[in-house]
């Protein structure tokens, strides 16, 4: 029994030495120092070249101007052309509608036997001034000027010659009236409405058509007043139909001198030649259409398209240098649009743009590229 307690009391004597020895010769655990990650980031290379700053904007298409056509002499309308209706195209000097001109062709007659009677009397006139002149000279007596003139009939050929051309106004007045019973087109254009039908009664003031003129349309575009220090007004407007892939160009007017009273934005007037494409082959643009207009600044050099976003209302971009570290430069904003901003960056040799957002970027700190830069997959390829 003692035997055996002994072997027990030995086996954990063995059992203490060996805990003892493997606790004091096992490794002890060493402290790493902590390392911090360097961010990995997205950046794109800068691209300064000669660039033109635009602006786009959309407007609704307006004729540059509609017109009331209204009866020049009264009477009752006999016919109007069956190719005349809402929204045909007539040329220029097409009949739109006629007049009875019955009544004008009577007195086109009448001023036009007054004008030959009156011719009649002065050519009686003539040859009785020549009569006097005869008499003068056979009688050879001195007369001063006054007496000579009553002599030789000089106030009677006055009057005669005087009634002549009244009557020959009065012709021209009654011409006049004659041709303005036939309704004419002043222009190439479309007829928006028609105000009366054949039968109706109208008088020198009544509007019978309303016409637009189709050689071109306005249009007004909305456009920052920031834009208009740099805005080409020489250069064509680039205008794109809604819903159409067609472009058509059109040409600056003017700067219309009163701005937009919800938004101050000053507002530029186009206009769009050939708008309905009666001498081309592209898509017409009609009155009301609803058009995207692109206008173009003046060109300057070394410029750099940025995002918008890129600013954060600041003078200044993030880029990575090419010790792969954060670094500010400033720029020189030449127009910023709703998307993109045109500046001068002060770059320097290896910087390019920082496209990711950092919660709190600084200067000087290190980052990790997600794509390789250029030299670099150069270096790889040449150890390859």
């Amino acid at each position: 029994m003692q035997k055996k307690h002994g072997l027990i009391l030995i086996i954990l004597m063995v059992g203490v030495g060996l805990l003892y020895t493997i606790v004091k010769t096992a490794p002890k655990p060493q402290k790493k120092s902590l390392q911090v990650m360097a961010p990995l980031v997205e950046t794109r290379v800068f691209q300064a070249a000669n660039e033109r700053p635009i602006w786009q904007g959309g407007a609704a298409v307006d004729s540059n101007a509609s017109v009331k056509l209204v009866a020049l002499v009264a009477g009752q309308i006999t016919h109007i052309p069956s190719s005349v209706m809402p929204g045909a195209f007539v040329k220029q000097g097409s009949k739109l509608a006629h007049i009875d001109d019955a009544s004008y062709q009577l007195v086109h007659q009448q001023k036009r036997a007054l004008v030959t009677q009156a011719q009649a009397s002065l050519d009686i006139e003539l040859a009785q001034v020549q009569n006097a002149k005869s008499d003068y000279r056979l009688s050879g007596m001195p007369l001063n000027k006054n007496a000579r003139a009553l002599a030789l009939r000089a106030p009677q050929l006055a009057s005669a010659r005087a009634a002549l051309a009244s009557a020959e106004a009065d012709l021209a007045k009654a011409q006049l009236d004659l041709d303005r019973s036939s309704l004419l087109m002043p222009f190439d254009g479309h007829v928006m409405q028609q105000l009366i039908s054949v039968g109706g009664y109208v008088n020198n003031a009544t509007p019978i058509f309303e016409i637009v003129n189709s050689a071109a349309y306005w249009l007004a575009v909305k456009v920052p007043q920031n834009f208009m220090a740099i805005l080409d007004q020489a250069h064509a407007v680039t205008i794109n139909k809604q819903g159409s892939d067609e472009t058509r160009t059109g040409k600056i007017l003017s700067i219309l001198p009163q701005v937009d009273g919800s938004d101050r934005q000053a507002r530029v007037l186009i206009s769009i030649e050939d708008p309905l494409a009666l001498n081309s082959g592209t898509s017409p643009i009609r009155y009301n259409d609803y058009v995207q207009v692109t206008l173009y600044g003046q060109r300057f050099e070394n410029l750099v398209q940025l995002s918008s976003d890129d600013l954060n209302g600041e003078q200044n971009v993030w880029v990575v240098d090419k010790e792969l570290t954060l670094q500010r430069r400033p720029i020189e904003v030449l127009f910023k649009g709703r998307v993109t901003t045109w500046a001068r960056v002060d770059m320097q040799a290896g910087d390019e743009l920082l496209s990711s957002r950092l919660a709190v970027p600084r200067v000087g700190m290190e980052v990790r590229l997600q794509q390789l830069r250029p030299n670099t997959l150069a270096e790889q390829e040449g150890e390859l």
